[in-house]
């Protein structure tokens, strides 16, 4: 597999890391505004769900209790509407519950250009991993546009359509360094600069549980704790709104068993294309910055009761460089829909080869063609 060396251009989200907390949500967030005149807000660039969202005002004064703090008054936004203000219930399945009603604003984009989205105001949430929540909300990065959450805007769509990125250029990347707590997302392009070896892992939908297809899944052929299998034929996710490594019950606590048992030893996914991932013990051992265990250093697996899948964000991720890959159809002129490719795993030049080996297939990274007409997912 080859890297190209020319860089694509695309709407690129400066990011910042805030204190690591021992919640499974990620640091990273991107500062930007919502509404007119903008206001403040911090948000994940979450591939790990399907919708827009930002804690609100409509939060009474004891509720939303989070880290960053900061609440989205829509009150106080002249381009704000409301598309249902009926109040429903939000699963972040089972990492937490939030209470939500429906509206439209604009969102700053680095460019100068402002987005109209569709977006849920939280009313409510509590509990511990929510009160640790490094960010005020998040924009979600769904693997395909038939998996987005009901009225909710899908960026990459919604820039596609008005011609802020190329439809050519289908990709989502992240390259974050935790040692400078500063990193970036580029939507609509990546930067060859920041990758040497790596893989391609093909999307495989996640099927355990109904409603779920929107996280991107790609299928693993084993999982190693040091000496100990511990499990095959499943599958990985790579969720950039997440940190710890979570999923599977048993392969959880299988895991921290073994790494209490065997003294710390690497662990090691393989994939398919002949490409395994090792993170060692200094990267999956983190120092909790903040929060009830600050102070800590703890190894960051948990059990989430996902069947079958081992599900990982910030712990790999700032130790690579990673990209989401789509497949764009054009229905009709400025009308595009996606739906998902995969997720390319690049070590970075410079950092830990944590990719190793890497993938033997001969695919390579460029402009993609745009497939015309009708098309099943």
């Amino acid at each position: 597999m080859s890297t190209p060396n020319t860089p694509t251009s695309g709407v690129v989200f400066s990011m910042q890391r805030g204190p690591y907390q021992n919640n499974g949500a990620s640091p990273w967030y991107t500062q930007t505004t919502l509404g007119t005149p903008g206001q403040q807000l911090r948000f994940a660039i979450d591939t790990g769900t399907n919708m827009v969202w930002s804690t609100s005002t409509l939060c009474a004064p004891a509720s939303c209790q989070h880290y960053s703090g900061g609440r989205f008054n829509y009150e106080k936004s002249s381009s704000y509407s409301w598309v249902d203000c009926i109040r429903v219930p939000f699963s972040f399945g089972p990492w937490g519950t939030m209470q939500v009603e429906t509206g439209q604003d604009v969102l700053a984009l680095p460019n100068g250009k402002a987005l109209p989205i569709v977006l849920y105001l939280s009313a409510d949430y509590s509990g511990p991993q929510f009160a640790q929540l490094d960010w005020d909300g998040g924009i979600g990065i769904p693997s395909g546009s038939p998996y987005k959450q009901g009225d909710t805007s899908f960026i990459v769509q919604e820039l596609m359509n008005r011609g802020l990125i190329s439809p050519q250029n289908p990709f989502v990347s992240f390259d974050w360094n935790g040692g400078t707590s500063n990193g970036s997302c580029i939507i609509g392009g990546y930067d060859p600069a920041k990758m040497t070896s790596g893989m391609f892992l093909p999307w495989t939908p996640y099927t355990q549980f109904a409603g779920v297809e929107y996280i991107w899944t790609a299928d693993m052929s084993q999982y190693w704790v040091g000496n100990q299998l511990v499990a095959k034929n499943i599958q990985f996710a790579l969720d950039s709104g997440s940190s710890q490594f979570k999923g599977d019950d048993n392969v959880m606590n299988q895991t921290l068993a073994q790494i209490k048992a065997q003294g710390n030893p690497p662990v090691r996914m393989t994939f398919p294309n002949g490409g395994a991932i090792t993170i060692p013990q200094n990267l999956y051992n983190v120092t909790i910055q903040a929060g009830p265990d600050k102070g800590k250093n703890l190894p960051q697996f948990q059990p989430l009761g996902l069947t079958g899948l081992v599900l990982v964000g910030s712990v790999v991720m700032e130790s690579c460089y990673t990209i989401h890959e789509y497949r764009v159809v054009q229905c009709a002129a400025n009308s595009f829909s996606l739906a998902p490719m995969g997720m390319w795993v690049f070590n970075k030049p410079g950092g830990p080869n944590i990719i190793t080996p890497p993938s033997s297939e001969p695919r390579e990274l460029g402009e993609r063609e745009v497939a015309r007409g009708r098309t099943m997912s």
